[in-house]
C-alpha cells in the first residue's frame, strides 16, 4: 500500500478500482466527516441524518463517473413519508451538498438502535438529474424500491441505464452524533459475464454492516479488499478527497433575485426592513437592506429594457 493511500486513511476520501480483469468497477467512499458537518448544519434529527447522509454518499459515488469539473449530479427523493423530499448535489472532484425538507422527522426504530428509514421516506420517486454541459441535462426517474436509498439507486441503475450495480450505504448514529458514514459501489462494465455476476452476488451475501465496519476504522480500499478478496485482482485506479462544500455567494443570490423581475423587486422593497434569503445548502442568510432592494428593482428594469 502507498503512502498517499495511507494518509488519507483519516480523512474523508473516494477512491476507485476496477476488479476481475477490467470487468467490475469498484468504488468506496468514507463521509464521516462532511455527515457530521450537515448534520450540525441542518440541525437533524437521527433519522433525517441517516437519509441525508446515504444520499449524499451515494450522490458522491455516482458523480465519480462524470467528465468534466463543471459536471453536476443531482438526486431528489420526493415520497410521502415523514421524509418527503432529500436533495443532494454531487460534482465529479469530491464536494458534496445537500439539504432535507423534514429536518426533524420523528425517528421509529425497526430494533433496538436500528432506525426504521423505509418507513421515513415512504413510497414515492428518486430523480436523477446529470448536468454535463449540454443544452439539456439527462433526467431520469424510477419508482423507490424500498425507501433504504442504496437498493434505490442500484435500481434506477438496473432499470434506466441497464447496469447491473450493487450498492452499499450507512450512517451509524451514537449518543454524540454520527459516528461513521460511507458507501460503496461496485458496477458491471462491458464485456461482464455471468460467472462473474453470480461471483459477485456471493461475495454480497452476507457482508457485514458497512457503517460499523468503518466505525471500526476501516478503510475505503479496505472495504474493497474485504468484499473482493484476494483473487478479485483489484486495481486502483485513483483516489480523491471528499468534502461538504455549497458554491452559494452573495453575488448568485444577487443574480437569483434579478431573475424576479423589477415588478417582485418592487413590491419586495416596500418592506422598510429589506429581505434576508437564506441558503437551503449550507443555512447561511443574506440580507439586502430596503435601498439594496430597490436598486436591484432599477436594475431588473434596466435589464429588461435591454439598456445592459
Amino acid at each position: 500500500m502507498t503512502e498517499q493511500k495511507i494518509n488519507h486513511f483519516k480523512d474523508d476520501y473516494l477512491v476507485q478500482a476496477t476488479a476481475k480483469q477490467g470487468l467490475l468497477r469498484c468504488l468506496a467512499v468514507r463521509t464521516t466527516d462532511l455527515v457530521k458537518q450537515v448534520r450540525n448544519i441542518h440541525d437533524l434529527a437521527p433519522v433525517s441524518s441517516v437519509a441525508l447522509g446515504r444520499l449524499m454518499s451515494g450522490a458522491l459515488l455516482m458523480a465519480a463517473d462524470l467528465k468534466n469539473e463543471q459536471d453536476r449530479l443531482t438526486l431528489i427523493i420526493k415520497s410521502d413519508g415523514d421524509i418527503s423530499n432529500v436533495t443532494t448535489i454531487a460534482t465529479p472532484d469530491g464536494k458534496v451538498r445537500g439539504y432535507v425538507i423534514d429536518p426533524h422527522a420523528m425517528s421509529r426504530y425497526k430494533s433496538i438502535g436500528k432506525l426504521d428509514l423505509a418507513q421515513a421516506v415512504g413510497q414515492g420517486n428518486l430523480t436523477v438529474i446529470k448536468d454535463l454541459g449540454l443544452k439539456e441535462p439527462y433526467i431520469g426517474s424510477v419508482e423507490l424500491v424500498s425507501g433504504e436509498i442504496a437498493e434505490d439507486l442500484a435500481s434506477y441503475y438496473f432499470y434506466s441505464e441497464q447496469v447491473p450495480t450493487v450498492i452499499f450505504l450507512g450512517v451509524r448514529l451514537n449518543q454524540q452524533g454520527i459516528a461513521a458514514a460511507g458507501g460503496m459501489m461496485i458496477q458491471a462494465l462491458p464485456g461482464v459475464d455471468d460467472e462473474t455476476l453470480n461471483w459477485l452476488e456471493q461475495r454480497c451475501v452476507g457482508f457485514p454492516d458497512l457503517s460499523e465496519l468503518i466505525a471500526e476504522g476501516i478503510s475505503p480500499h479496505q472495504l474493497l479488499d474485504m468484499l473482493l478478496g484476494a483473487d478479485a485482482e483489484l486495481e486502483y485506479l485513483a483516489e480523491t478527497p471528499v468534502e461538504y462544500h455549497c458554491e452559494c455567494n452573495r453575488d448568485r443570490m444577487t443574480r437569483n433575485l434579478l431573475l424576479l423581475g423589477n415588478t417582485e423587486l418592487t413590491e419586495l422593497s416596500g418592506d422598510p426592513d429589506g429581505i434576508t434569503l437564506n441558503c437551503h445548502f449550507c443555512a447561511t442568510d443574506y440580507h439586502y437592506s430596503q435601498a439594496e432592494v430597490k436598486q436591484l428593482a432599477e436594475t431588473a428594469l434596466t435589464i429588461k429594457n435591454g439598456w445592459i
